[in-house]
């Protein structure tokens, strides 16, 4: 007992730092979108269902983002100490689990009521589950995989490398990576379809969000125009705003990560949901789907070029980052604040902290995606005789590799896992080196 109460003190203070930095809990529109799901009991499926119905249960008894922010943070803060366990003594994986858990690229999103953070919680203590002896525990790690999978709709690509590479029933096993795979499946259908199960209205997403940005950006790659008797009759019937020079129209609006000026703003292109209970007709999505097959799959190298264009933006490879990075206290709406009856922060506590984010945000690389990716790979060959640290790497990395087709836009939250994944991984690589 005594060998533990050193890890255990620091914990709590990088716990307690943690809900000081936080309290009660960020809230962003996506935040209040979910709420207001909870609280009403109706779920869309414009954010995972199995979020909201988790956060109405808890909303009953306690009120407020406050209790979210508790798990994510503890089932985060836990499963990197468990992790870094397998690599060094208890007070050191202590003090290294905090100071990642304050890393501000780390702390920045943890501190926002987000499925991204939720997931992440989930993630690490399904890791360090399914690495347990015990069969009952990889159990309890595959549901923790299967909640993840159900938080985030490409948390699946974070849990394939992490069940296929580390998910093992019976040692030995000449079966081990055939069943693994199988595991993955069934972990990644069940976790879908606890979403599927839980919505009451669909607000197709697809034709809302990612269809138009794939209209948009192939479009505006193509290096000739096309003529406005070609595209009115593919883009008319999807409720288009501009009425002639088509082609021109939808190149002025293009901007690589930017999808919320396409319907949103003075000057929008089209005018649908992507939040409410109220989805877009249904001949307007057939018509969208219609001109989405037509562009995009008719001119794939204008749509690759448009991608890899967005995946620039993403990495965060320009001079400036556009994507989201620090969401503060200062940030949040008062008035939707105050209406959902959400305590105020501690202003006096939190502000130097989060100045101090912002700093490091635009006069370093730290909220850069790409920093991650190149040290992620740099790791890899270091890490192939260490089944644990190549799976955290790859889960990051290929979480990484599915936004290239499906992101709309580079929010640094997107890229939270990575940064995650890469900076466990360089610390329990280092710790094992050096005990060697």
């Amino acid at each position: 007992m005594r060998e533990r109460l050193p890890a255990v003190a620091i914990l709590l203070v990088g716990w307690t730092l943690f809900i000081a930095y936080a309290y009660p809990g960020v809230m962003s529109f996506d935040s209040f979108d979910q709420l207001h799901e909870a609280r009403a009991g109706f779920f869309s499926d414009s954010h995972p269902p199995v979020m909201a119905a988790l956060w109405g249960s808890i909303d009953r008894v306690a009120p407020g983002p406050f209790p979210l922010l508790i798990i994510q943070g503890t089932c985060f803060l836990i499963g990197v100490y468990l992790l870094l366990r397998r690599a060094m003594g208890r007070t050191a994986a202590a003090a290294w689990a905090v100071v990642l858990f304050l890393f501000p690229p780390i702390i920045s999103p943890m501190a926002v009521i987000w499925k991204d953070c939720l997931m992440a919680g989930f993630l690490v203590l399904g890791i360090v589950a399914i690495l347990d002896a015990r069969p009952w525990m990889r159990l309890v790690g595959l549901g923790c995989l299967t909640m993840a999978t159900a938080l985030r709709y490409n948390a699946l690509a974070a849990t394939l490398p992490l069940v296929i590479l580390l998910f093992e029933w019976r040692p030995g096993s000449r079966w081990r990576y055939a069943l693994a795979f199988g595991v993955w499946l069934a972990v990644s259908a069940i976790g879908l379809e606890a979403d599927a199960l839980l919505v009451d209205r669909e607000m197709h997403i697809w034709q809302s969000s990612l269809a138009l940005t794939d209209i948009v950006g192939t479009t505006a790659m193509l290096d000739d125009d096309l003529p406005d008797d070609q595209l009115r009759p593919l883009l008319a019937p999807t409720g288009l705003h501009a009425d002639h020079d088509l082609h021109h129209a939808l190149r002025a609006h293009y901007k690589p990560g930017d999808f919320a000026q396409l319907i949103g703003g003075s000057d929008p292109l089209w005018t649908l949901p992507i939040t409410g209970w109220t989805p877009a007709p249904a001949d307007q999505r057939e018509a969208i789907t219609h001109a989405w097959r037509v562009l995009v799959l008719g001119h794939p190298w204008a749509y690759a070029e448009y991608r890899l264009d967005t995946v620039a933006e993403i990495l965060g490879l320009r001079s400036k980052f556009n994507g989201m990075t620090v969401v503060d206290h200062t940030m949040q709406m008062p008035g939707l604040v105050a209406s959902y009856h959400i305590p105020d922060g501690w202003p006096s506590i939190q502000r130097p902290p989060e100045r101090l984010a912002r700093r490091l945000e635009r006069h370093t690389g730290l909220y850069r995606p790409y920093v991650y990716v190149l040290l992620a790979l740099v790791l890899l060959p270091f890490a192939w005789r260490e089944p644990d640290i190549a799976a955290l790497l790859a889960s990051g990395l290929v979480m990484e590799l599915s936004l290239v087709p499906l992101a709309v836009t580079p929010d640094f939250r997107y890229s939270h896992w990575l940064v995650v994944t890469t900076c466990l991984s360089l610390v329990m690589l280092v710790a094992r080196r050096m005990r060697r």
